[in-house]
């Protein structure tokens, strides 16, 4: 009997090609998937770090003896308008956040809640490694390269982490005459509307209080957040909610009368960083760093 041999044969150029296409148009369609779904999944990262330290800011205000929900350093005898990063976190590469500088890690309020009051881990500035329930594991970059606004070249275009040793400022809203409107240094009592008023953030929602096209002194235009998204930031509110908020074109009010709030209200659809209409807090006197908080 005569066996039937079928010949064996490839696979011709054409469709080589075709499988190829195939292969091309299917990954074309998964990559932006994929993309989107880790770049979601760090944002949800970043706004559960956030509650973190709403609660770790709860926590703070619970032993403070006058209620303050953002914490006062130290080393400072008075408000000097600062308290946008040395709550806690790790060292930067700003000079005021360095290893050697009296803000280093070891004494931020902060730290003692995460890591213990012995907390003094030598790790150089802007370690990813260490310190993350500070960090946002998106595009932390610190203040975006704008027109009209001015900012320290170690923070401009590069990991808001790397320069202060954490990726969330407080709000401390404050004014060239000293007024100081956020919830820096303020007790929980004294911070109105608690579920509007915002306590941390990605840096650059605070620059938009100089870009935005309602009343900014920058340059008008939406700025990038962490997390890819035109003119969308993280926030967490005092109440200890956080979302993330669309800060972009549009969304700012315009100053309520000079009368109601001295033209000192920053308010927008995604809330407010003025804690009015409590009064003000002022800054003290320059240089009013207390001896020997190393």
């Amino acid at each position: 009997m005569l066996k039937s041999k079928r010949e064996l044969r490839g696979f011709t150029l054409i469709e080589l090609l075709v499988v190829i296409s195939i292969i091309a148009v299917l990954i074309s369609i998964l990559l932006p998937a994929l993309s989107s779904a880790k770049s979601n999944a760090q944002r949800l990262k970043c706004l559960a770090n956030l509650r973190s330290l709403g609660q770790t800011s709860q926590a703070y205000s619970n032993d403070d003896a006058q209620g303050v929900y953002g914490p006062v350093h130290r080393c400072y005898c008075c408000y000097g308008g600062e308290g946008y990063f040395e709550y806690g976190g790790g060292p930067g590469t700003v000079s005021v956040a360095g290893w050697n500088d009296p803000f280093g890690p070891n004494t931020r309020p902060f730290n003692k809640y995460y890591y213990g009051a012995a907390m003094s881990q030598n790790t150089a500035p802007g370690d990813t490694g260490h310190f993350q329930s500070f960090l946002c594991t998106g595009e932390d970059y610190g203040w975006q390269n704008w027109p009209g606004f001015g900012a320290e070249p170690e923070a401009l275009e590069q990991p808001y982490f790397k320069a202060y040793g954490t990726s969330f400022r407080m709000n401390n809203l404050s004014y060239t005459d000293g007024d100081i409107a956020g919830v820096y240094g303020r007790p929980n009592s004294r911070i109105p509307d608690t579920g509007a008023t915002v306590g941390y953030m990605e840096c650059r929602a605070f620059q938009t209080v100089w870009s935005n096209n309602t009343w900014g002194s920058a340059t008008h235009g939406e700025l990038k957040g962490y997390h890819r998204k035109l003119g969308f930031f993280n926030l967490l509110y005092a109440d200890g909610h956080a979302q993330t908020a669309d800060m972009g074109d549009g969304t700012y009010y315009q100053h309520a009368p000079v009368s109601q709030y001295q033209g000192k209200d920053v308010r927008g659809s995604w809330g407010k960083m003025d804690c009015q209409p409590d009064s003000f807090y002022e800054d003290g006197p320059p240089n009013c760093c207390a001896p020997n908080c190393n």
